[in-house]
């Protein structure tokens, strides 16, 4: 993805990659660098956990055509395996639920296409449908 504007919290952990996945689905990734490391130099829980948030905020509003800002209402994670230095990370999001006010998705994420952790999560809608809030239609729109 494009960095944003100002040097908000995505800016500095990336750079996250995208990439279409069928007709209306998105896939995330990033390769493991040592800034993302935990002193064994294995991707830091808190690290895989922001990612997992990034995808699933981002990307279950761009899969559910919502164009709208999400705010983690909760996040459940489970740590599977360990990512190391180098390992491509990646997650397709998958929306669960959408209702009035709440959206509830999923990811896997892989390291070299190993599981490494499991994330689910309730977002709630922030504001009303904006076209900022769904970077990756933008982004997708200008590769074509």
């Amino acid at each position: 993805l494009p960095p944003h504007a100002a040097a908000i919290y995505n800016t500095l952990v990336g750079p996250f990659w995208v990439a279409r996945r069928g007709e209306d689905g998105v896939a995330y990734g990033f390769r493991v660098e040592l800034r993302h490391c935990n002193p064994l130099e294995t991707l830091h829980g808190g690290m895989l956990a922001g990612f997992a948030d990034i995808v699933l905020t981002g990307g279950c509003s761009h899969v559910a055509k919502l164009s709208r800002f999400l705010t983690t209402i909760s996040l459940t994670t489970d740590f599977l395996a360990p990512a190391r230095l180098g390992a491509w990370v990646e997650a397709e999001p998958q929306v669960l639920s959408v209702g009035k006010s709440t959206l509830f998705g999923q990811c896997l994420v892989t390291a070299d296409g190993v599981p490494v952790l499991r994330a689910s999560g309730a977002f709630r809608f922030g504001g009303e449908p904006d076209p900022r809030f769904d970077r990756v239609r933008r982004l997708f729109a200008e590769a074509a």
